[in-house]
């Protein structure tokens, strides 16, 4: 049951992430979206100061920072397919380190379950936005 109120709220919570990116111009819109995946990716180093997550664990997530950092960065420069490819790929992130094993222990165990719906939805509302701005500069 809490998968699918966890998804359900991920799902919700990115709605209104959306639905607030929107009432900003193009440019403005990809920053909410590249500020909020380096949230993303430093909730998880939080997790584990605070969980008590081992060195090798803090050095990893911290290394997804830089990663989803630098996604953010490259979609800020013109490149909103890297934004979204970063949204994308952290679907991967929560599912593979953080819903099993060590990612697991100090991670509380619905948010991999609502980043998962959260993440899907915000990649495909990048997506849509360089599509947008696309068709904007074209018409």
């Amino acid at each position: 049951m809490i998968p699918v109120i966890a998804l359900l709220l991920g799902a919700a919570l990115s709605l209104a992430l959306v639905g607030l990116a929107r009432t900003c111009p193009p440019r403005r819109e990809r920053r909410v979206y590249g500020v909020g995946l380096v949230i993303a990716a430093l909730i998880y180093v939080g997790f584990g100061v605070v969980g008590g997550a081992s060195a090798r664990w803090l050095a990893l997530d911290s290394l997804g920072l830089f990663v989803y950092g630098t996604a953010a960065w490259g979609g800020l420069r013109g490149r909103p397919w890297l934004l979204a490819a970063g949204w994308a790929a952290h679907v991967a992130w929560d599912a593979l380190l953080h819903l099993s094993g060590a990612g697991a222990e100090y991670t509380p165990r619905w948010y991999p379950w609502l980043c998962l719906s959260f993440d899907l939805v915000i990649a495909g509302a990048v997506l849509a936005s360089g599509r947008r701005g696309a068709a904007g500069l074209r018409g």
